[in-house]
């Protein structure tokens, strides 16, 4: 179930010797490497193509740099007195081993790097350092120990037989000036005696110390990479778990995305999630989810998003490690995108972006992999929950008005004809009875009012258009609000259960606006044309700030959006406080409803 884009990466490897290959072009990645060693005096990157464990790996180049330096250090001690008679061969070996080892700090070699520049490098340096040190006596010169630096170099670095070449090139440059100059090597001298075995004994054990590192390494490496995978495992597992665990709980949609939001960003890091869901037919788009990213209200197929256009008809879900066209947000640079499937069909796509390159990978889709399905299945059940629960909705709101109606309704009747009965009474307190009476007659007047909110409802042969303007006409009766209602062509209407759902908003707001808002004026508009329809509902209330100190069920905004919701219509709301609040209902008519 996994797919990628042939976007593979450029080849980042280094083309370039560096600064020792004269001709050669330095890279920008040498380029910077070599700021980075000038600025920390020799600390570099040699040793990434080192297969070390890290800890070694931080510690080999300052460890190099000490072991050049401590020799050229033994030698300079030694030839001090020499160099002091003017002793020329010993100046000429001094100012060799100075300027090798002051290079090599500042342009180390690529220890590991299988390349013959590098190889041949690391034998000309022994070559240098061994001329150097037959001018000034071959085994017996004070700078014998820098070859000993030059061989343990490439020894750690390459193994044996590449320590044993190097050890080799010295021997060489020694010889060639030993007899040029008639110096020799001096192997007769038991102190050069004991170097030469201790080239040969740092020679070997570096090269086992090398080979058991690696060994350490290539272990740590096979242990790593299977807790990677363990981890992996468990965070799919996990993700997955608290994605399932939701549906029992979640069946409301925005709940239910509300939740795969907060854990899609945490497990992804993702500065773009974007999840569209189709209508039945799989041909109308609308946004649920569009975190670091604008989409339009609704969109065809042909009108999503290329990157999300491709998962529709594939079966496999989609990782651009590297984004060459425009991604879903704007600073995107890498992205995953899949399908959700449900009782094969498409119920909704997903888009998961990162702002940094190559920051998404095999094991982020396999995540989205083993996600997708999870996350359809909620999809699809909350959507189906929805269309159920407005089908019980009308049931109850039906058996409610009944029972009012039957109990409440008949028992505030009888208290009403007893305090008529009671305030016929010469004897009884008139003003109480009066100021009783008065509050039973407002009690029984809202619950006539509330009646026929229950009991009315869009139908056949009375639209929104006549119901709403109804309702609107005894809103400003019994409060006294001002109110304008305008309709645009009457004759268009949408279907019932949409109609019925933009009453029951209107319903809700009016009863804010009475509430809450300490209007005077309340103008509501209702226009159906071939885009669909739309309710609109101001008011010159107080208004409030939506970000600061409302909570939306105190306001009935969550109601409102349900019913939303319920048919796929899209809810704004523009407030603010001391300019009233406007409240917009849009409902596409292809994907929800048609023209009667």
């Amino acid at each position: 179930m996994t797919g990628v884009l042939d976007q593979a990466p450029p080849d980042m490897t280094p083309v370039a010797a560096g600064l020792n290959a004269p001709g050669d072009v330095l890279s920008i990645e040498e380029a910077a490497s070599a700021l980075r060693v000038l600025r920390h005096g020799g600390v570099d990157e040699s040793t990434t193509r080192f297969a070390l464990p890290p800890a070694v790996r931080a510690t080999v180049s300052p460890v190099i740099a000490a072991l050049r330096w401590s020799a050229v250090m033994f030698g300079l001690v030694f030839a001090a007195p020499d160099a002091n008679e003017g002793d020329i061969a010993v100046v000429v070996s001094l100012a060799i081993v100075l300027f090798h080892t002051t290079w090599r700090t500042f342009r180390p070699l690529r220890l590991a790097e299988e390349r013959a520049l590098y190889r041949s490098l690391a034998a000309t340096d022994a070559l240098i350092i061994g001329l150097a040190i037959g001018i000034s006596g071959g085994f017996v010169s004070p700078f014998v120990l820098c070859l000993l630096a030059v061989v343990a170099v490439g020894a750690f670095g390459w193994g044996m037989a590449m320590g044993a070449a190097i050890f080799g090139a010295g021997i060489v440059g020694m010889t060639i000036t030993g007899i040029t100059t008639n110096a020799g090597l001096n192997l007769d001298d038991r102190s050069a005696a004991v170097v030469f075995v201790a080239l040969l004994a740092v020679l070997v054990l570096l090269s086992l110390a090398r080979t058991r590192l690696l060994e350490i390494e290539r272990r740590r490496a096979n242990l790593a990479g299977r807790l990677d995978m363990l981890s992996e495992t468990n965070d799919l597992l996990h993700i997955l778990n608290q994605v399932a665990r939701t549906l029992p709980t979640s069946l409301d949609l925005r709940e239910a995305l509300a939740n795969t939001r907060d854990q899609l960003s945490k497990a992804f890091d993702a500065s773009v999630v974007a999840l569209l869901v189709a209508d039945e037919d799989g041909k109308i788009w609308t946004p649920q989810l569009t975190d670091g990213c604008s989409l339009p209200a609704r969109s065809t197929t042909e009108e999503l998003p290329s990157l999300l256009r491709q998962v529709v008809d594939s079966d496999t879900s989609v990782l651009v490690p590297e984004l060459l066209e425009p991604g879903l947000g704007e600073t995107s640079a890498t992205g995953i995108y899949t399908a959700l499937r449900t009782r094969g069909k498409v119920v909704g796509v997903l888009g998961i972006e990162h702002t940094v390159r190559f920051g998404y990978g095999d094991r982020e889709l396999r995540i989205v992999d083993g996600l997708a399905e999870v996350l359809a299945l909620t999809v699809d059940n909350a959507r189906w929950f929805r269309r159920l629960r407005t089908l019980g909705a009308e049931e109850e709101r039906t058996r409610i008005a009944r029972d009012l109606h039957d109990r409440l309704g008949q028992w505030l009747t009888y208290i009403s004809f007893e305090l008529e009965r009671i305030m016929s009474d010469e004897n009884a307190e008139a003003a109480e009875l009066d100021h009783l009476y008065g509050d039973v007659q407002t009690a029984i007047d809202e619950l006539r009012e509330t009646l026929r909110q229950l009991r009315s409802g869009v139908t056949a042969d009375k639209p929104l258009s006549i119901v709403a303007r109804e309702h609107l006409n005894r809103f400003g009766d019994r409060t006294e609000h001002e109110t304008i209602f305008n309709v645009t062509a009457p004759a268009n209407i949408m279907s019932i259960p949409i109609e019925n759902e933009m009453l029951r908003i209107l319903q809700e707001a009016l009863n804010n606006v009475e509430k809450h808002a300490r209007a005077t004026r309340v103008e509501v508009e209702w226009q159906v044309d071939q885009e669909g329809g739309r309710l609109t509902i101001r008011d010159n209330g107080r208004g409030f700030d939506p970000e600061h100190g409302v909570r939306e069920s105190a306001y009935g905004l969550v109601g409102m959006r349900e019913r939303a919701d319920s048919v796929g219509a899209e809810i704004e709301i523009n407030t603010s406080p001391g300019v009233g609040t406007e409240i917009i209902v849009s409902a596409p008519l292809e994907t929800r409803g048609a023209l009667a």
